[in-house]
């Protein structure tokens, strides 16, 4: 009798769970995920047929789905895997809509279709988000990047452009290297390898040495040694992480800016090591004619970007209120202009040297760090 008793104890709580489960929490039915991926002909140069495939999540317990394609140039279609022609460049925002029958959902997905001009000329510029190399041109038109393909880095801040053998050099603080790639993204390689977290670099085309920061000093490697591990200790002892670097060819001199503190500069001869401006926190140097630039640390959401001349005096200041600490100032020499990236807002700037005429010039969902700027095409 006790066992019988005990039996229906036991089954009448596991009903009134499994009641409770059903009734009081529910478990949710699985919803759609719009999903898609592309491939583009032609080398992406417009026109260009861009076939599209389908990769949504669709339960079987919401009925039938629909889909809606919004290609971002006024046409659209209700194919599940479709194939549109651009005839002309540009960025399009191509729009996924699913919805269902049973559950009455409806899902959207975006993302931006690039198609480039083939007839497209003006001046290069790069940029990084951290792991992937970006690449557009400055021109008259509105500005759009593509992916260098097959240029990957772990946790990037830093690049360097050589114009004088065509090359791109990519600082990797999180795998501890520095890469090397053609200008096009091809023949991407290691350069240095067990570099201790670089991230800002510069170039001395008189004695093809690339220099690059570490988390105490500085180092240099001769750009024609394909030995990886080939490295000279050029600065030692800054306890303050040297970040961004620049060097001004005519004076043979080496700058930088440490992110805990301080403006430095030292003769490329080795002689001369001195601390010009003291206290600024910043990411970023570039020597432009007479003048630095450089991005100091303020407050929180107020790093400013700021100039001096090149012995530290006549210190003015170019822009304010960025959210984050720069990591990469770009020059275009063809339109006498730098560019900057606000790490906060994802918005890449871009004003005259003296700040006047700032301006949003381009959107990135990202980080637009390690911005350089290469010779007119």
């Amino acid at each position: 009798m006790k066992n019988l008793i005990y039996i229906v104890i036991i089954l009448f709580t596991v009903g009134m769970f499994q009641s409770c489960s059903d009734d009081d929490f529910p478990v949710p039915p699985a919803s759609t995920v719009p999903q898609f991926t592309f491939v583009i002909d032609n080398d992406e140069f417009a026109p260009a047929t861009v076939t599209y495939t389908n990769n949504s999540i669709v339960p079987d317990n919401v009925g039938t789905a629909t889909f809606y394609w919004n290609f971002g140039d006024g046409e659209s279609t209700s194919e599940e895997n479709p194939t549109h022609l651009y005839t002309e460049p540009g960025a399009y925002n191509v729009n996924l809509v699913v919805t269902t029958s049973e559950s009455l959902e409806i899902n959207e997905i975006t993302k931006t279709v690039v198609i480039k001009d083939p007839n497209a000329t003006g001046v290069p510029i790069y940029f990084i988000d951290g792991v992937q190399v970006y690449q557009g041109l400055i021109n008259t038109q509105a500005p759009i990047f593509t992916p260098l393909n097959g240029v990957v880095a772990q946790s990037s801040y830093g690049m360097v452009i050589d114009n004088v053998n065509n090359k791109l050099y990519i600082s990797d603080y999180g795998g501890n290297k520095i890469y090397r790639s053609n200008l096009d993204g091809s023949n991407f390689e290691d350069f240095r390898i067990g570099v201790d977290a670089p991230n800002g670099m510069t170039i001395d085309y008189q004695e093809n040495q690339i220099y690059w920061d570490t988390s105490s000093g500085i180092q240099r490697g001769n750009i024609d040694d394909t030995d990886v591990n080939q490295v000279e200790d050029f600065v030692t002892g800054q306890a303050n992480d040297p970040d961004g670097l620049s060097i001004d060819l005519v004076n043979r001199k080496l700058y930088w800016v440490n992110y805990n503190g301080g403006v430095w500069v030292k003769n490329l001869d080795g002689t001369g090591e001195s601390e010009l401006i003291p206290d600024v926190e910043g990411g970023s140097m570039l020597v432009i004619g007479n003048r630095i630039f450089y991005d100091e640390y303020v407050a929180s959401g107020d790093i400013r970007l700021k100039s001096a001349d090149l012995d530290g005096t006549n210190v003015t200041t170019i822009a304010v209120n960025i959210g984050r600490v720069v990591y990469g100032i770009g020059y275009d020499a063809n339109e006498n202009k730098i560019y900057w990236g606000d790490r906060n807002t994802d918005v890449m700037m871009r004003a005259n040297l003296d700040g006047s005429s700032p301006e949003a010039w381009f959107t990135h969902t990202g980080d637009t760090r390690g911005i350089v700027i290469g010779e007119l095409e």
